[in-house]
């Protein structure tokens, strides 16, 4: 799944605002009950859309596939680790002209804390997770930092905002996109979602 851009004041913007938020305490992960900006149609079994967080992808093999079922999806989402509750699996299928991406999703808790893993089938387009993902810039203060990483033999951002909060980009194929957030747990809780995920499955979804 991919976003709509604004590539031309995201860059500058992503890095005043993202530690103006940390330095006030607040989450630095994107808001997961936001639909994407999109005048789109959709079908969907749920009664949220994923937030519109992001990154770009190269755009070379754009238009040349379909996006897959959101049913195909949603097989990667990971059981509920030891201790937390999932729950039931949500997905949408968003369509903008011509344009066609899918997500699936689920929410976990664990007492106060409270957590989402969201797969995207971007399709190659750059809408989604996938807008401002070039733009994402590492910094670390005093109240957070966003780190870039590799997960799974995939590239990553790691953030997190003082004092519980937690989120995982991976990019996988530059076509799919997992997001997984973690709000009131630990890094932990978030690594265990993390690590959870089948990244060489969802690489061979066609």
């Amino acid at each position: 799944m991919k976003i709509i851009s604004r590539k031309t004041i995201f860059p500058v913007l992503l890095i005043v605002l993202g530690i103006c938020l940390l330095a006030a305490g607040c989450t630095s992960t994107p808001p997961d009950t936001t639909a994407p900006p999109t005048t789109a149609t959709t079908t969907t079994e749920a009664t949220t859309a994923p937030a519109a967080a992001g990154t770009t992808v190269s755009g070379a093999a754009e238009g040349y596939v379909t996006a897959v079922p959101f049913a195909a999806l949603i097989p990667f989402l990971p059981d509920a680790p030891a201790g937390w509750t999932a729950d039931e699996p949500q997905g949408a299928t968003w369509t903008d002209q011509e344009v066609q991406w899918t997500w699936a999703s689920r929410d976990y808790s664990k007492g106060d804390a409270r957590a989402t893993v969201l797969i995207q089938d971007s399709a190659y387009y750059d809408v989604g997770y996938w807008e401002s993902w070039d733009s994402l810039v590492a910094f670390e203060t005093t109240e957070g930092y966003y780190r870039q990483g590799n997960v799974g033999g995939q590239p990553s951002w790691k953030v997190f905002s003082k004092p519980d909060s937690y989120g995982t980009w991976v990019g996988v194929n530059e076509r799919f996109m997992v997001y997984v957030s973690v709000e009131g747990g630990s890094e932990q809780d978030l690594d265990a979602l993390v690590n959870a995920i089948d990244y060489g499955g969802i690489a061979n979804l066609e």
